[in-house]
């Protein structure tokens, strides 16, 4: 809440540029006055009264006019008109009371030294100031309007790229869970332990994807670990048809990564990979920096059709998600090898989480 009697600071500014360009006109205008007329009471009181009093709060009611009367809203075709009317009839009448003023100052006839020609130019004075004060004003606001434009411009954007992640994460989930969950049921009547710890680790997996719900990238390290809780859940399955090896350095571990990146790239790994060889096979996740950027490869024994459909949507959607990330700035390859590997590789910007953190 506001503190009461404290000035916002728009309108600090707002009268602080009025007072001070009219002040400036004061002094300029009062300056030739003095220089042809002389130091008199008349012509300061006429000056400052009518320039430095008078005309900021007439700007103040002529801005209260256009703003109840929608001015700012309209087309140059429409403003133009109506300013050039408004300041016409404001420099008149201003023109007419400072001719007014100076007759009742003079009454001993002197003042008809004012007809025509010095109110004439008094009158083009009045003009092209308020003329000046509307150009002003009118571009002020309309810059204000654009920034305002590209503000809004820049929030439907970062909430369209908010709501597709959104979208592309529950398109993912399903995978794990579905897998995971018919594991579970064919498990309860033969084993119960080990249906028993593939209920743990789902458990573990989940709780992954709850928590990192509101953030677009986490840790190399804690996508590690869930995808380490995926792969156990699958060892189950497989048992020793899969092998898995984890070479990740350190300091790569400390990097942020888009959240269900790796998860994804592992999954595509068991189930267009390893599924299909009868002997099953191995899967080997590995991650450096170099040159300012983190390099994660996920590889896998066998072959991976990319025309498959599953396989199709998982790494469109991971590519989407980098895009809308790092735009440019990443990558995802798929290269099959002659040796019966296939090898995903991402490359993203080197940016390591505490770094993030400590700058938001």
């Amino acid at each position: 809440m506001a503190d009461v009697g404290v000035v916002p600071r728009a309108d600090r500014t707002y009268w602080l540029l009025q007072l001070s360009g009219w002040g400036l006109y004061t002094v300029y205008v009062l300056t030739f006055t003095l220089y042809y007329e002389g130091i008199h009471v008349r012509p300061i009181v006429s000056v400052i009264g009518f320039l430095f009093v008078l005309c900021p709060l007439v700007c103040h009611g002529l801005r209260h006019w256009m703003l109840s009367h929608g001015w700012l809203t309209l087309p140059t075709s429409g403003v133009l008109p109506r300013a050039a009317a408004a300041v016409l009839a404001v420099s008149f009448v201003l023109t007419v009371l400072t001719g007014a003023f100076n007759i009742a100052l003079q009454p001993d006839g002197r003042w008809r030294a004012w007809w025509p020609a010095p109110l004439v130019g008094i009158f083009w004075g009045y003009v092209v100031a308020f003329g000046i004060w509307i150009w002003i004003y009118f571009n002020v606001h309309e810059r204000r309007r654009r920034r305002a434009l590209e503000v809004r411009a820049l929030q439907l954007e970062v909430g369209a790229r908010e709501a597709r992640l959104r979208t592309l994460e529950s398109q993912l989930n399903p995978h794990f869970l579905f897998n995971c969950l018919n594991s579970v049921r064919a498990l309860v009547a033969e084993d119960p332990p080990r249906a028993q710890a593939m209920i743990t680790r789902l458990a573990e997996l989940l709780r992954y994807t709850l928590r990192s719900d509101e953030r677009d990238v986490v840790t190399l390290d804690e996508e590690l670990r869930a995808a380490q809780d995926y792969l156990a859940l699958e060892r189950v399955r497989f048992e020793e048809r899969l092998q898995v090896d984890v070479a990740v350095d350190a300091d790569a571990r400390r990097q942020l990564v888009p959240r269900m990146l790796v998860l994804t790239l592992v999954e595509n790994a068991v189930k267009h990979g390893i599924s299909r060889l009868t002997r099953g096979g191995r899967i080997t996740i590995a991650g450096t920096v170099d040159g300012g950027r983190l390099r994660v490869d996920v590889t896998n024994s066998g072959t991976m059709q990319v025309g498959g459909g599953g396989e199709r949507l998982g790494l469109r959607n991971a590519r989407e998600r980098l895009r809308l990330i790092y735009g440019d700035g990443a990558s995802l390859t798929v290269d099959p090898s002659t040796d019966g590997q296939v090898r995903a590789r991402v490359s993203i910007p080197a940016r390591a989480g505490a770094a993030v953190e400590a700058t938001a």
